[in-house]
């Protein structure tokens, strides 16, 4: 055993202390999770945090080749004295989180009680000096011992005998003068000993250091003390005198949003149901202040930032400034992880690299492991890792309406300067204040739910500020490609003063080329904003919530009928239509989203990137559970030239429609083309690739591909209405089959299927008597459902939702006659022939060819 150093030896022992820790136990704790050298200097100085140190300062020694090379860290925090040093000393036991008064109000960030093994990779040796309440003590734990004694055990056999030594003032500063005479200590505002000295402070010396100490990088040990530590005026840290700053990212930044302020609502896959917080006990500028309030981690705060270049490159090697930064207690988890264990493939690095995310996620302390870098895998992870993956979209569209040159707020803004006050901004305001305070509910006008006066005064204040630079009305214009159904052309957020254009709806995706063109793209904006100020200019009129959404109403059905060159079609025509495009591509792509739409989904194609032919989204409500049953399939169109042709498995592409699939973030993907090669079934190559694509992903996720014939898909089409197939029973074909033969043989057993009658009549003739007194408007499917319950006998349905499938189909087979959307149905002709063009249909439907 090496002789005690003067600093061990100093001062007159007073006790023991047992200390119960296993050569394995060390170990294990030790090099299994502190595993870098940094690690046992952020958990000393993150114990000088929790201690209420106003200052800590870290001193390395010059050369840690020569002999008597230390690390020191010293703080002015509360403390221990010899029972706090006993405790600090009980393995695997905090008493931090039982505190009844918090050091200088600080929620403490350890609570595992390991943090101190840290110190075992760096250095044989771990020596306390301590001051409280006028007293000084030292012990010295001697890793050696616990290395000689080689315990195989968890639990140690017989504990550790340290002593516990009381110093003189005298002994303490003879003990402590090899570091507080240097330049670098009296380059800190720390005072240990004489006239205004701390009434207490911590020294913690690792000395004797091991081999480990070497890969210690003091730029890097920088970057992490001031990235992944709460620096703030009541918390300075010193590295060699060396004052540290927050760490910052690089030059070019082009916008910052604050989450739950400027960004107040999230695109998928982050929560639905995530709400916007504001704690008005912060300052205005704190970037805690707003936040978003989630069922799984409570509330997340912080802010993302998006830059013009990448913020990648050489200083990586001492510290990252792109990517995820996630903070719970002030201190970083994911010092090395900045994509938080999301795969690399869904954050694409050139927008990745440009855009710095900072998040407080206080609640996932309760499942953070041990060593306050890992989340147990469950809910909590993935909410938020679905949180930061809507951060990322969020940003990702405005990076990429920078990189197209469109700089859509600032012409969009010129634009608005342009005209009256009164005409293109006041109606918003007034509209948004009288949603705010309940008295009207806007189509085109969002504004943050369930707010207090303060909250609702405040974003009216804002809506305000910003009619005084018009310019600035509209902060920004993003294409969104996550709106639900029933949505209209576009929204303009009250808080954010983001003008949101659904990407999706039918008049956008059909003019999208014409709309984004270099010579025309900012009417597309101007469009969208003219629906946006009729809805508020309706409102402001004097016109009934009523009397505006029959407007709006019919204004966005005439949008979508006109976004179909072809006018409405039945799903006879659109069966029809796809044989016929089965040797032309463009025209296959077409018809299999319009096929889609004919099976009940909100489909368009996607004229931004031509990744995918298209998307259908499901847009279904949650079940009785809550549990959200709403899903999303990618299409993808492959024609041959000639008839009798297979589509190639080169052709098809597994790989790139997984891709196509993941992008989107669609649980499913569909091909569509008129022969495959898949003659061998489950051990084609096209078999095996797809069953490979279906295995559950490390997520627990499990997304599927399915190939179908042009055939069958027309055939599909042609029974959905008269077979009542919802989106709900559409989802067995994704979920269950994977290749033509499988899917032929799912729509062989709905043909099979006989179900009852549906009373057409009766529900043709209630929807007349309810338009008859309403003025000839649509009519909502809960009053149609509570009017067909009082027929004798009634006819009942369970919901709306199975009211609403029946009566898309009857449009679908009295197409031109009837109509009907999401949220209501209409008819255009008398009942007679309305249900004359059903019972025609049915038969034409039924038909064994096309």
């Amino acid at each position: 055993m090496a002789k005690a150093s003067p600093i061990e030896a100093v001062g007159t022992e007073r006790s023991k202390i047992g200390v119960l820790l296993s050569y394995k136990l060390v170990r294990l704790f030790s090099e299994g999770l502190y595993t870098t050298p940094i690690k046992a200097i952020e958990e000393l100085v993150a114990n000088a945090f929790d201690a209420g140190a106003l200052q800590v300062a870290v001193f390395l020694s010059a050369n840690f080749n020569q002999q008597g090379s230390t690390i020191v860290v010293m703080d002015d925090g509360e403390s221990m004295d010899a029972e706090g040093l006993a405790k600090h000393w009980l393995i695997g036991k905090s008493f931090k989180r039982e505190l009844a008064t918090l050091p200088k109000g600080r929620q403490q960030i350890g609570k595992f009680g390991i943090g101190k093994l840290a110190t075992y990779v760096l250095a044989h040796r771990l020596t306390h000096v301590t001051k409280k309440d006028g007293k000084y003590y030292s012990t010295s734990m001697d890793y050696r011992v616990v290395d000689e004694r080689g315990e195989e055990e968890i639990e140690p056999k017989k504990p550790i005998e340290i002593p516990l030594r009381a110093l003189s003032e005298e002994d303490a500063k003879d003990a402590l003068k090899p570091w507080t005479d240097t330049a670098a200590f009296k380059g800190t505002k720390l005072k240990l000993f004489g006239d205004k000295a701390s009434k207490s402070w911590t020294v913690a010396i690792l000395s004797e250091l091991k081999e480990k100490v070497h890969e210690l990088q003091r730029g890097r040990l920088e970057w992490v003390l001031s990235t992944a530590l709460p620096l703030r005026p009541d918390f300075a840290i010193y590295v060699n005198a060396k004052k540290l700053t927050p760490s910052k990212a690089g030059k070019g930044r082009l916008k910052t949003w604050t989450l739950g302020k400027d960004l107040s609502a999230l695109p998928t896959p982050a929560p639905s149901d995530l709400e916007t917080n504001e704690d008005t006990g912060k300052p205005t500028t704190d970037d805690e202040r707003f936040g978003f309030l989630d069922k799984t981690i409570g509330r997340v705060t912080g802010f993302a930032e998006a830059y013009k270049n990448l913020l990648t490159g050489k200083s990586d090697q001492i510290g990252r400034s792109n990517g995820f930064f996630v903070y719970v207690l002030d201190r970083l988890i994911n010092v090395e992880d900045g994509h938080f264990g999301i795969s690399p493939d869904e954050l694409r690095h050139g927008t990745f690299g440009r855009m710095r995310v900072v998040v407080h996620m206080d609640g996932l302390d309760k499942f953070l492991q041990s060593d306050r870098e890992r989340i147990r895998h469950g809910p909590a992870l993935e909410a938020a890792q679905n949180i930061l993956r809507g951060i990322f979209n969020a940003v990702r569209t405005y990076l990429a309406s920078v990189d197209a040159g469109e700089n859509a707020s600032a012409k969009f803004g010129q634009s608005l300067a342009g005209s009256q006050t009164s005409v293109s901004r006041r109606p918003i305001v007034a509209i948004a204040k009288a949603a705010l305070e309940g008295k009207y509910k806007p189509r085109y006008v969002a504004v943050p739910p369930s707010t207090t006066q303060a909250e609702r005064d405040s974003v009216i204040a804002e809506l305000e500020r910003r009619i005084e630079t018009p310019e600035t009305f509209v902060t920004s214009v993003e294409l969104a490609w996550d709106a639900t159904a029933g949505i209209g052309l576009a929204i303009y957020d009250a808080k954010s003063g983001v003008l949101r254009v659904n990407g999706f709806h039918p008049f956008v995706a059909s003019f999208f080329s014409e709309f984004e063109s270099k010579s025309s793209g900012l009417p597309l904006k101007l469009f969208a904003m003219a629906e946006v100020l009729l809805e508020a200019q309706l409102y402001q009129q004097g016109y009934k919530q009523s009397d505006v959404d029959a407007i709006m109403g019919a204004r966005d059905r005439y949008l979508r009928d006109v976004a179909d060159s072809s006018g409405r079609r039945t799903a006879l025509t659109i069966s029809r239509a796809l044989h016929e495009a089965r040797n032309n591509e463009s025209k296959l792509e077409d018809e299999v989203v319009a096929a889609f739409e004919s099976l009940g989904f909100d489909a368009a194609k996607d004229a931004r990137n031509k990744k995918a032919d298209g998307i259908a989204k499901a847009h279904l409500s949650a079940d009785e559970k809550g549990v959200a049953r709403q899903y999303s399939v990618t299409l993808e169109a492959k024609s041959t030239r000639s008839d009798g042709k297979r589509v190639s498995a080169k052709d098809v592409g597994v790989s790139l429609i997984a891709q196509h699939r993941d992008d989107y973030k669609s649980e499913h993907a569909i091909v569509v083309g008129p022969a495959f090669p898949t003659d061998k079934g489950e051990k084609s190559n096209l078999a095996m690739q797809i069953a490979e694509d279906r295995k559950q992903k490390a997520d627990g996720s499990k997304k599927t591909i399915t190939l179908i014939t042009i055939e069958d898909l027309a055939r599909l089409v042609r029974l959905a209405p008269t077979k009542g197939l919802g989106l709900s029973k559409l989802r067995e074909l994704f979920v269950n089959c994977s290749l033509p033969e499988d899917c032929k043989k799912w729509i062989d057993e709905i043909e099979k299927t006989k179900l009852q009658r549906p009373p057409y009549r009766k529900i043709v003739d209630a929807i007349h008597t309810l338009q008859q007194k309403r003025q000839r408007q649509m009519v909502k499917y809960s009053a149609l459902l509570e009017s067909l319950s009082n027929l004798v006998p009634p006819v009942n349905y369970e919901t709306e939702e199975e009211l609403m499938v029946l009566c898309k189909a009857m449009a679908q087979m009295a197409a031109g006659y009837m109509s009907a959307s999401d949220e209501s149905v209409e008819l255009d002709q008398s009942p007679d022939n309305v249900v004359v063009a059903i019972e025609s249909a049915t038969k034409a439907h039924l038909a064994d060819n096309p």
